[in-house]
Parts: structure tokens; sequence; C-alpha cells
């Protein structure tokens, strides 16, 4: 609080938009502070005017290249990405000298006064406190050009920001993976949110020298990475926000995961009790043209409910493949019920249900001896991938069982009829839960057809932190 009683207003200020909250987040490190322990709202004037020199150092530093494919030209790169038509890439860069590009971009990038604002009055569009200039799609990502926009003030063009807003947009690509377009994690829970951006402020300050190889969903790839690094339980849901600002296309995806199945991948890939089973869920998704984490990761923020899908379908390609249920059966099967009730919400009693309903069938299947026992578990995986099939062989084994005077219990019961039968949308997740549970009845008695050392791990490395 100031002598006269007025309290100082923040330098930077968080705000609704999320790429400006991610970028306000990367002002911290780029000023060498951490933004797991620090917020950006704490940001002195002199904080700030380091991270905003540290940006300008790296962008006049492209000066001396010729073109965005020479060596060491990942920012000159980026800022077609980011700042397409600024001065670090203008149309006629190639006839400048290189003492005429710096003092180009240099004069882009001047920090603006604090005790004179260019719009006294003109009041910040996302945050309130005195705009220091109207912008648009040079220095802010998914604007549309300065002449084009009037969503500020009548008369006015562009988008009116404040100092610490446009510096947080200009810190946005640090705390981005950029390949050939950009990609940031979000969380509207603040800690969250700052364990992401200081990881990704190092990864990309890291590979400045280096550009990333473009493997296939290897921004997801790169997010689940994320999400493993957080110590702490996530709080909020996450948000995958891939996007482009180039002329050549402007665009913005958004891939939601919500709270329970965000936190359920990163407690997962922590916790020591099912690193086994996780590492067999990065195998399952493993093909010849997609690495395992990558496609895992593609599925967790674009399509979570194939995550689940593929653990049943890897089992039963193995199992027609083998004969009999794979090793990896007993540390998958503990995963998938974790997966159904901690991330998609599926109730106790009814994996219960239907676990008890395959636990009876895997001890009917083991009664049977030898070949016709395998013929029998083929028979039962064929006939689960589709309703009216599994409804025919529930009834067949149900009657067999009546037959049978040694037992007076029904194979199935009503609630267990109900949950694979009614219609639903977690019906195929009751199917796919009974065929997971009746294959692990059957390797807990050693129904196997060899050790986990059978096969290659398949890319688990998803499993390491990167940092």
């Amino acid at each position: 609080m100031s002598g006269t009683g007025i309290l100082t207003q923040p330098v930077v200020r968080l705000t609704h938009h999320p790429l400006q909250r991610a970028g306000a987040f990367a002002l911290l490190q780029l000023a060498g502070l951490d933004p797991v322990q620090r917020h950006p709202e704490s940001l002195t004037e002199t904080e700030f005017r380091t991270a905003w020199h540290t940006m300008t150092e790296d962008v006049v530093a492209t000066a001396r290249l010729r073109d965005a494919k020479a060596p060491g030209a990942f920012w000159l790169a980026a800022s077609y990405i980011f700042w397409p038509n600024s001065k670090m890439n203008l149309s006629i860069r190639a006839t400048l000298t290189e003492r005429q590009r710096a003092e180009q971009i240099q004069s882009w990038r001047a920090l603006p006064d604090a005790a004179s604002p260019a719009l006294p009055g003109v009041p910040c569009i996302l945050c309130g406190q005195a705009a220091c200039g109207f912008y648009g799609k040079v220095d802010v990502p998914l604007a549309t050009r300065v002449g084009e926009r009037n969503s500020t003030v009548p008369g006015h063009d562009g988008l009116a920001l404040c100092r610490g807003c446009l510096a947080s947009f200009y810190a946005l690509p640090y705390g981005c993976d950029i390949r050939d377009v950009a990609s940031v994690l979000h969380s509207w829970d603040d800690a969250t949110l700052a364990c992401f951006t200081a990881r990704q402020v190092r990864y990309t300050r890291d590979r400045i020298a280096a550009k990333p190889a473009g493997q296939p969903y290897s921004r997801e790839a790169q997010a689940l990475r994320a999400l493993r690094s957080c110590n702490d339980p996530l709080r909020d849901g996450v948000a995958l926000h891939v996007f482009s600002n180039s002329n050549k296309r402007q665009f913005v995806e958004v891939y939601e995961v919500d709270q329970p199945l965000a936190e359920w991948v990163r407690s997962a890939m922590r916790s020591p009790d099912v690193r086994e089973g996780f590492r067999y869920l990065v195998r399952a998704h493993y093909s010849p043209e997609f690495s395992g984490s990558g496609r895992l990761a593609y599925n967790i923020f674009r399509y979570p409910h194939r995550v689940p899908m593929r653990v049943a379908d890897f089992l039963s390609q193995l199992t027609a493949e083998e004969g009999a249920p794979p090793p990896e059966t007993e540390a998958l099967a503990q995963l998938y019920r974790s997966l159904l009730t901690e991330a998609f919400g599926v109730a106790r009693h009814e994996i219960d249900q239907i676990t008890r309903l395959g636990i009876s069938i895997g001890t009917l299947l083991k009664k049977e001896p030898g070949r016709v026992a395998r013929g029998a578990l083929s028979e039962f995986v064929h006939a689960q991938s589709g309703g009216e099939p599994l409804r025919a062989w529930l009834m067949r084994q149900a009657t067999k069982l009546t037959l049978d005077a040694s037992t007076t219990q029904p194979l199935v019961t009503t609630e267990q009829w109900r949950l694979l039968f009614e219609p639903g949308d977690r019906v195929r997740f009751n199917r796919d839960l009974l065929l997971v549970a009746v294959l692990e009845q059957l390797a807990r008695h050693r129904w196997l057809s060899g050790t986990p050392g059978d096969r290659d791990d398949w890319d688990d490395d998803i499993l390491i932190a990167h940092e």
C-alpha cells in the first residue's frame, strides 16, 4: 500500500483468457522465478522488466538469420505461428541489413511506459487495468487484424490491452509445445497450470537449438507427460488448446479432459501399485504406425471412451492368438476396474455384479477338459462381441447349469442381465468388463500361455519423467 493509502495495482493480472493465463505463468519463469512458488500477480515491476527483456533479446537475436530454415531459427520459425506480419518476418526481410532488422524488432517490442499510459481512460479488455494500446492478430493469437475489430470502446480499433496482458501473450509461446502448430495445456486451477507451464517453459527453452521430431500424436503425449509431472492431485479438469495464428491457417481446437479422468491418469502413471498395469495399457495402444504412448494420449484427450474399450479389445485379441488369457490380464484387469470407477463413474456395486458373473463363467470354463476348454473360451470371446450372440451363449450355459443337479444357483441374476442387455450408454463397458473378469479368473488359475517378458515393452517411456 502506498503512502496515499491507494492499493498498488499488480503489474500482471490473471484473466478469463486461457492463453493469457498460460502466458502470465510463463512470465514468472522468464523473470527467473518459480511459477510453482510464486503467483503472476506477485510480479514486481523490476521482475516484469526482466521477463520482458529476456523475451525481447530472444526475438531480436533472430535479426542475424537469413530465413526460418537457418540453424538456430527456432523463434523466427515460431513467429509465423504466433506473430505473422510482425517486424520479425516482414516480406522485405531479405532486403534489410541485420541492424535494420534488429531496429525494426526492437521498435515493435518496445516496453510501454507504465507512468504515462498511451490510452488514458481506456481499460484493458481482459483485466480492466489501464490499456497501453490497441492490438490485433500481429500480437494476440487468434485475434483479427486491428482494422477489423471494434470490441473495445466506440471509435477505436483492436483489443485494448494493458502491459501485463500484452506481455502475457508475448510470453505464451514459451509455455507452448511448438511444432507445425502450437499447443498449450491449461487448467483453471492455478497450481496445476503453474506446474504445466513451469515444465513446458523449461522444455521449450532447452529445445530452441533442436527442433523436436514430428511423431504422430507427439503433442498429446507431451501433454500426458505434463500430467505425470504434477506432484499434487488435480483439482480441476485440463484442456489441450491446439492452435495456429498463421496467415495460412488460423484455427483453435480445444480438447478437454474432465477432472476425474485427468486425476486418474496422473495418479496411475505415478503409482507403483498400478505401474505394471499402466505399462500394459500403453502396450495395448501400440501399433506399427503409432507409438503406444502417443495413441493412448490421443485417445485420452480426444476419445476417452476408447481407452477402456482398447483394454478389452487387446485382451480379446491376445486371447484369440494364444488360446488362453495373456500374462498381462491380471494387472490390466485391476487397472480397468479402477479406470471405470474413478474416471468414468461406474458404480462399484455394478462392477461387483458383473465381476461375480465373470468368476462364475470362468469357473465353468475351467471345468472343461483340455482342448474343449480352449474351444469354449474362444466361443465365449466371440459371443461377447455382440449383444445377441452373448445373450444366446449365456442362455445355453444357464440351461446346462440348470440340468446340473449339483447347483441350485442361477448363472445370471436379473440384475446382471439388466446390466448386460438393457439399453444404455454403459452396456459396452459392462460387456467388456465381463470379458475382462472371465479372463482374470482364468489367469489366476494359471491359464497362461507365457510370461510378461515374452513381448517387448512397446514404448512405455511415458512413465519416465522427461524433465
